[in-house]
């Protein structure tokens, strides 16, 4: 919990400085746990991690300029655009890195080794013990954050921690979030898993299975604190008016609804609809309706122009380096070339997950990441259909926001951000825990 709540308050992520210590504690705790990889049922997934984060490395080793071009014919033309000492014929050129910038793609290693350890690390311990004291653990940071992120906004729009000023002049900071669509990334990702959790404590506390609903053995003050995390966080989203991050919202609970149908009955189901509803209710008297409403005309009145120009200019730069990408963590960089509009602002991202991956890592990358995904699936959907225990909620609750970030991934890459990397991979760890694997001791 100290490296979650790590990557989330030190401005989460947003600054390089941030990655020392996350990646030194991911170190520490991947040797203190030591976890086993390369295991069933966890092979497949693993293996496609692993071909990932190499071949991600490998666009950091120098490559003759013959070899260069042929895996990447455009990146001469992107060099001598981006540096004044290229020279102008492309064979000419010393030995460089398939990345087009490869200080960036340092950095971006750094943080997928260090989210790939959590994740191995988190695993092994879940299929050992702690899943409840992680579930609270994430509730009471998702608690703090949205406290912390509802104040400051209100009290001082502007900074963050009410001192610090962001890099973009026209950022809009929540808490330790320099961007409102990356704070309710966190956000859509922790709200099922949290009220997953309630409603796992919620069952395991009642006296007999299918019987009358005994709330006096079931809520206390831990409940009580659970539905206030839950409310606050369903408050910051709406406060943040970010059209993905409530896109995003909908659709997990939506899932998460879904999923509850098959382990509750009729009367179950509608109470659950209904404390959803109620918190729900009340989380609307924190939202900003003049402004909710006004970013909701801009939809329908624009739709997703602003982002489908971004797309756009992304797609040479694709089709340009269809095979390696120009490097993972080099879009920025890459779209000061590819950018047609007047750069009055700079695209640093490309409004899409998908699409970013497929331009920094091309198909050599697109098709593990891929792999990994199926296996995840595949995994997760085994894990839901055969327990049969309260933990059932607490995957259900983890499954549900990992498909909500899927979801807003389509117009956002809050993913990016080592605040909210860290925090897929536990929901991820959470999904996919097995108690009956074998241990990694």
């Amino acid at each position: 919990m100290a490296l979650a709540a790590w990557a989330v308050f030190a401005f989460a992520g947003a600054y390089n400085w941030t990655l020392v210590p996350l990646a030194a504690g991911a170190v520490l705790l991947a040797i203190s746990e030591r976890p086993s990889i390369f295991r069933a049922p966890y092979r497949v997934l693993d293996t496609a991690l692993i071909v990932w984060l190499t071949l991600a490395a490998a666009m950091l080793a120098p490559l003759p300029a013959s070899a260069r071009r042929a895996i990447a014919p455009h990146a001469a033309a992107v060099d001598r655009a981006l540096y004044v000492e290229s020279p102008t014929q492309p064979l000419d050129q010393q030995a460089r890195p398939v990345s087009v910038d490869p200080g960036a793609t340092m950095w971006a290693l750094v943080m997928a080794g260090a989210v790939l350890l959590i994740f191995w690390s988190a695993r092994s311990i879940l299929n050992r013990h702690g899943l409840r004291a992680t579930a609270r653990g994430l509730a009471w940071i998702g608690l703090a954050l949205s406290a912390l992120a509802l104040v400051q906004h209100a009290t001082s729009p502007t900074l963050m921690y009410w001192y610090f000023h962001p890099i973009a002049s026209k950022a809009t900071p929540f808490g330790p979030y320099v961007n409102r669509n990356d704070l309710t990334t966190w956000l859509l990702l922790a709200i099922p898993l949290v009220a997953g959790y309630g409603i796992a404590r919620f069952t395991s506390r009642q006296r007999t299975a299918g019987g009358p609903i005994d709330l006096e053995a079931s809520v206390d003050a831990t409940a009580l604190w659970l539905a206030a995390s839950v409310l606050l966080m369903l408050a910051t989203v709406l406060a943040a008016t970010s059209r993905s991050g409530l896109t995003g919202t909908v659709v997990g609970l939506a899932v998460f609804m879904w999923l509850a149908r098959t382990r509750l009955g009729a009367s179950g189901w509608t109470w659950l609809a209904a404390v959803l509803f109620a918190l729900l209710a009340l989380a609307t008297t924190y939202a900003n309706w003049n402004s909710l409403a006004s970013r909701l005309d801009e939809t329908l009145a624009v739709g997703i122009g602003g982002r489908r120009a971004v797309w756009a200019q992304t797609w040479p730069m694709v089709r340009d380096f269809w095979i390696s990408g120009v490097g993972v963590g080099a879009y920025e960089r890459a779209m000061t070339v590819y950018q047609q509009t007047p750069h009055a602002f700079y695209i640093n991202h490309a409004h899409n997950e998908y699409l970013q991956l497929l331009a920094e890592g091309g198909v050599l990358l697109a098709v593990p990441a891929a792999l990994a995904v199926c296996a995840v699936v595949w995994l997760a959907a085994g894990q839901l259909r055969d327990d049969h225990s309260p933990v059932f909620w607490i995957r259900a609750g983890a499954a549900s926001g990992l498909l909500a970030a899927a979801v807003q991934g389509i117009w956002d890459t809050g993913l990016r951000l080592p605040g909210n990397a860290v925090l897929f991979a536990l929901l991820a760890a959470i999904a996919l825990h097995d108690p009956r694997a074998k241990p990694g001791r």
